[in-house]
Parts: structure tokens; C-alpha cells; sequence
């Protein structure tokens, strides 16, 4: 799994609730730094923050609708508003949460993704 938000703590903590659920998760600052990986086909999933410094979830999401990658995406973000989570959504997000995440929620939705 690829998680993706410019906070340090929230990268940490998913990277270990999956860890604790027997997945593993590598972090990203922003979306750039996820495209610019080696790893970018191998990757599961990819649950990233909605609003980030630098390329921020919806770009990522853009980005990666341009190049054809079809990896399930989860979004996540502190400021939901009704249009981003539409738009989300429309371009092919498999969730829209809610930050504080509800670790259970989270892990539902990943395991829905990747089925």
C-alpha cells in the first residue's frame, strides 16, 4: 500500500495500523514523490490525503487517470466538502473518508479496494 500525506504522524500511524493488520504500507510526502517511485506499478493500493503541499490527492488522482494506472484509491481528508468528495469519487476514488480515521473504517475500506 502507498500513503500518501504531507503529515509525518499520519503517515506513521497507517503505516502502522497496516502493519499491525499484516500489510505493509510505504510512505510518501505528496503525490509527486509516490510517481517518482520505482515502486508505483507494485503497489496495491493507495490511500492519500486530500489536501497536501506540493501535488496534492486530486492531481495524484488526475496523474494517475493520465497514465492508465488503475490502482484503487482511497481518499482521505480533514476539510471534506461535498464537491471534492464528488469529484473524488467521480474519478474513480473507492472511498472518501473522513479524517480523524476510524482505523476499522480504513481498513474495510482497503480491503474492499483490493478485492
Amino acid at each position: 500500500m502507498a500513503i500518501v500525506d504531507d503529515d509525518p504522524g499520519v503517515r506513521g500511524s497507517i503505516v502502522s495500523l497496516l502493519r499491525s493488520a499484516g500489510l505493509t504500507g510505504i510512505p510518501f510526502a505528496d503525490g509527486g514523490a509516490l510517481l517518482a517511485s520505482p515502486q508505483l506499478e507494485a503497489f496495491a493500493c493507495i490511500v492519500t490525503d486530500v489536501h497536501m503541499e506540493g501535488m496534492d490527492g486530486p492531481a495524484l488522482q488526475l496523474e494517475l487517470n493520465r497514465r492508465g494506472c488503475a490502482h484503487p484509491l482511497i481518499a482521505m481528508t480533514a476539510f471534506p466538502t461535498g464537491t471534492t468528495r464528488e469529484q473524488m469519487l467521480a474519478s474513480g476514488a473507492r472511498a472518501f473518508l473522513t479524517k480523524p480515521i476510524d482505523p476499522d473504517t480504513l481498513l474495510e475500506a482497503i480491503e474492499d479496494a483490493v478485492d
